[in-house]
């Protein structure tokens, strides 16, 4: 069973999820990051120095980035190809989309997200 830790209402962590669900793996998640805690302990950051969700352990093997995460489930357990095709060139479109959304896509939904919801009105 796949262990996720991460709070359900991160972007990052709810692409996991996702992908999961897609994938329709076994999974346990537990909540981590902000209110929740956890990802400030000397065990989590045994496992992700960044102190950062989500976080995944497979079986003993351990990764954090939500997009290294997708791809890996999808290397390791998409047996269709549908979610990470085989081929190199049909891979890339893939890779292509989600590194665009990391570095297009987010930075400033990031910025108004915070802005416009995490602050305080008077703080706005």
């Amino acid at each position: 069973m796949i262990k996720i830790w991460g709070r359900n209402n991160s972007v990052n962590v709810q692409k996991v999820m996702w992908c999961i669900g897609e994938l329709a793996l076994r999974h346990q998640r537990y909540d981590a990051g902000l209110a929740h805690g956890q990802n400030r302990e000397d065990w989590y950051l045994q496992l992700n120095p960044n102190g950062l969700i989500p976080l995944i352990d497979d079986a003993g093997f351990t990764l954090w980035e939500s997009n290294a995460i997708v791809r890996y489930l999808a290397a390791r357990y998409d047996t269709s190809g549908q979610l990470y095709p085989a081929d190199p060139c049909e891979r890339a479109h893939a890779d292509r989309w989600m590194d665009w959304q990391l570095t297009v896509l987010s930075p400033p939904l990031t910025t108004i997200f915070w802005s416009l919801i995490r602050l305080p009105p008077e703080q706005r």
